[in-house]
């Protein structure tokens, strides 16, 4: 022992003496050598910054020795802040200096979820500060209740530091703001209404079949399980899903250990809603998306499988939770989907089960949620084909009569078969989102929604609503709230939400006008999915934003063919735009800047003065059409930005149609919907203390009746022209069409 303590004691004299010598030597070589290293960092930087940011300015050699002449002092003073702060950090010691450093880290993280790319760099500077406010708050703490240091600086210190923390600790721990644009929008919107629909649009006998129709129906309603291993549950098989994905690393070892089974072995389960005293139903198979493996979300839809059975739909809700926890693994949750279809057509031809002729599989839909809105599109893909995309070795044989696709909050583009987007044909297709989704923070299935395509061949439509105030996980019943998983979810924004009730009442609803539109049942509401203002007083208050189109609107411009912007869609289709200050045809974006997948005609104007006949419009020109008894319809989203709460107004367009002998007549596009300004929407507590927000904007669908253009003879139209009477906007059209 005494050597081993004897060579230890050796090392470290070694040690002190090799560290003495590198310091000596250090101090001969390069003492107060220093001063030249940091000129020149300095000066490199400043460089740096002219070149690279002095471009503003004609000629760009100004802007560049503007710049480099501010980039000096300014990094030499955030260097000369830095050294002292780290000075007094490391003062106390390297632990300490490492300690803030993961207080600054923890704050980062709580703080800075779902920001705006443009907002992070201040809100790392905000979490540094912060953290540096936590750091002396308990560092006197421990100075005051451990040391007993009882001195002005210390009690002053706790004060200051204290009162700062303790706030934002309210802040975080709290629901968060009120989003006061949703009641302004709503405002304009009742102002608009009264002005052109005083005395309200449904009849008495529509609003007492609407109100029936929210309530629960006369079917009473069964509920069996299979595949859970439950007592009472079907046994059912397995599938293989470990050709689309598997599970990874240690998660993925404890997963299956949780589950039960290993990808190879998933097996097929869920739950059945169904109506006891009916058969031969339509049937929705509803699937959820990606949450920790460990919540049942399957059983997150019970209040649309109560609700539809008790209308007379079979609702299946799939366990996909073997694909929870896994990435690119979209294509398996359709084929788990389909695989689960094919058990429930066992059950359905068996007799004696309880589902025995239960469902009509000549009339099935399928309904997903979050990437399960994004996996039924896949599924329906799949459906119609004999072969895996992505590899021919693999056979599929399904081939089902899925009529309608409901995609709640989904995603878009996880899976692409062949590197090619999932482009359907001849379906129905509703897509639900909410404006305050702080997971899938886009609109996503819009994307999907124009992947869509009709060709006149079968009766089909496709619908699409924006829900201001809806989150993603309130759609699900084990969900809740909070979009992220403690704690970077306490920086979220929940505040301004519809309730859970609120948000689920809006899609039992609607899901169900497009279901019993799209599946030959009874057809009552049904103007509910284009315009349903109408029903306004019976939905919960908030905005609601919709775009719609059936198989048999004749496109005139959808602005997807070409570079050339005076021509249309439709053969001979002209347009042209005057007093704008730039119109194109560009790919639309969404708020984040990422592609919404679609084109559209963007027009751009900021005049001085309107004088009459000047107002900014573009007219589209075709050879003489007979619309008698037809409707115009056309998308258009308003892509104004940069205005206050305050400052929000609803659009003001004119449409303005044109005979051959050149008569014109005129109508307010506020007599048939409102096309409210860009949501105003804040994700993130820090928003509201630094009144930041998102322009989120989206396309409000148009349909005017050609009866409504009087003196003109509508047998023969062949201009109809947009008119912006506002001296400033900035717009995009879309879609333009008749039926």
């Amino acid at each position: 022992m005494e050597k081993i303590i004897s060579c230890f004691c050796h090392i470290r004299e070694l040690y002190r003496q090799a560290k003495r010598r590198f310091c000596e030597f250090r101090k001969e070589n390069w003492k107060d050598t220093g001063r030249l290293p940091y000129w020149a960092a300095v000066l490199l930087f400043a460089l740096c910054a002219g070149l690279m940011s002095g471009t503003f300015m004609r000629p760009a050699w100004i802007g560049f020795l503007l710049v480099f002449l501010l980039a000096v002092p300014t990094t030499a003073l955030a260097i000369w802040v830095g050294k002292k702060i780290l000075g007094i950090l490391l003062r106390n010691g390297v632990t300490e200096c490492l300690s803030w450093l993961l207080l600054w880290l923890c704050c980062v993280v709580v703080m800075a979820v779902d920001l705006p790319e443009e907002s992070i760099p201040k809100a790392v500077a905000f979490a540094g500060a912060f953290s540096l406010i936590l750091l002396l708050l308990l560092k006197s703490l421990w100075a005051l209740c451990y040391h007993k240091v009882h001195t002005r600086a210390v009690i002053v210190s706790l004060v200051l530091a204290g009162l700062p923390t303790v706030a934002m600790l309210a802040v975080l721990a709290g629901g968060g703001f009120q989003d006061t644009y949703i009641e302004a929008y709503l405002e304009l919107g009742m102002q608009q209404k009264e002005r052109y629909q005083p005395e309200g649009t449904l009849t008495g006998q529509e609003r007492s079949e609407f109100l029936s129709g929210m309530e629960d129906g006369p079917y009473q309603v069964g509920v069996v399980s299979y595949g859970t291993g439950e007592e009472g549950s079907f046994p059912s098989k397995s599938v293989d899903l470990s050709r689309f994905a598997e599970n990874k690393g240690v998660d993925g070892f404890f997963k299956e250990r949780y589950q039960g089974y290993p990808l190879t072995e998933v097996p097929l389960a869920g739950k059945v809603w169904y109506p006891k005293r009916a058969s031969n139903c339509p049937a929705l198979f509803l699937i959820h998306g990606n949450h920790n493996w460990i919540t049942d979300s399957y059983l997150g839809y019970g209040y649309l499988g109560d609700y539809l059975a008790s209308h007379g739909y079979v609702v299946v809700s799939v366990d996909e939770n073997a694909c929870n926890g896994l990435s690119n693994e979209n294509d398996g949750r359709a084929v788990l989907l389909l695989e689960n279809i094919r058990q429930l057509e066992a059950y359905n031809n068996e007799e004696g089960n309880p589902l025995h002729q239960k469902i009509d599989y000549g009339k099935l839909a399928l309904a997903g949620h979050s990437r399960g809105g994004e996996a039924i599109a896949t599924a329906y893909l799949f459906q119609g084909l004999d072969y895996y995309p992505d590899n021919g070795n693999r056979e599929f044989d399904y081939h089902f009569s899925i009529r309608s696709l409901v995609a709640i909050a989904p995603t878009c583009g996880q899976y692409r078969p062949s590197g090619r987007d999932v482009e359907l044909e001849d379906v129905n297709y509703f897509v639900i989102h909410g404006s305050n989704d702080q997971d899938v923070n886009t609109f996503m299935g819009m994307e999907q929604y124009e992947d869509v395509a009709f060709t006149g061949k079968k009766g089909c439509m496709k619908a699409s609503l924006y829900l201001a105030g809806a989150n993603h996980g309130q759609f699900n019943s084990l969900w809740g709230q909070y979009d992220l998983m403690e704690p970077v979810n306490r920086a979220l924004n929940v505040g301004g939400f519809l309730s859970q009730q609120e948000q689920q009442q809006i899609a039992k609803v609607f899901i169900k006008s497009f279901l019993d539109q799209t599946m030959g049942e009874a057809r009552a509401y049904g103007g509910l999915l284009a315009d349903c203002r109408a029903y306004g007083e019976f939905l919960p208050e908030t905005l609601y934003v919709q775009s719609y189109q059936t198989s048999d609107l004749e496109i005139l411009c959808n602005f997807e063919e070409d570079v050339r912007l005076e021509t249309g869609t439709a053969p001979g289709t002209r347009i042209q735009a005057e007093y704008v200050g730039n119109w194109r045809e560009g790919l639309l974006e969404f708020s984040d800047g990422s592609s919404r997948g679609n084109y559209a005609v963007i027009l751009k104007w900021d005049k001085e003065g309107g004088a009459a006949g000047k107002e900014a419009c573009m007219s589209v020109s075709m050879p003489k059409m007979d619309l008698e008894g037809k409707t115009l319809q056309f998308d258009i989203m308003d892509l104004q930005e940069g205005f206050a709460e305050g400052e929000a107004k609803l659009l003001d367009l004119e449409i303005v149609a044109e005979d051959s002998q050149g008569k014109e007549a005129v109508v307010q596009v506020g007599e048939y919907c409102a096309i409210y300004p860009a949501f105003l929407v804040r994700l993130n507590k820090l928003q509201y203390i630094w009144k930041e927000l998102a322009y989120k904007h989206q396309f409000q669908t148009v349909s005017i009746p050609m009866e409504d253009f009087t003196g003109v003879d509508r047998a023969e139209i062949c201009k109809v022209t947009f008119r912006f009477p506002e001296e400033k906007g900035k717009v995009a059209i879309d879609n333009i069409g008749v039926r």
